[in-house]
């Protein structure tokens, strides 16, 4: 199973997660409220799923509030993905 590298970045006082994919990167907003980024992010994610079963390990998980909640973010998101890929494989739909 491969690891992806995750990190909580800040960009203008706006923090995400950022996520590096074969792809490129996805990132997950944190402070603001953009739902159609959110949308974007796990549908890449969804995308990456068909490739194969993956986990997201955050690089360092600092004392702040931001890494704290991405911390837990990316436990529930792994989660999500298992079970995702999972039925993905169950219905074929995975490469």
């Amino acid at each position: 199973m491969v690891t992806l590298d995750a990190t909580v970045e800040c960009d203008e006082e706006k923090y995400f997660i950022k996520i590096n994919v074969e792809q490129g990167s996805i990132t997950i907003p944190l402070s603001d409220d953009n739902p159609n980024a959110v949308k974007s992010a796990f549908n890449r994610l969804l995308q990456r799923v068909r490739i194969g079963e993956f986990t997201i390990k955050l690089d360092k998980v600092g004392e702040d509030l931001f890494s704290m909640v991405a911390n837990e973010y990316i436990t529930q998101l792994n989660r999500e993905i298992q079970e995702v890929h999972r039925q993905m494989q169950e219905y074929g739909l995975v490469k």
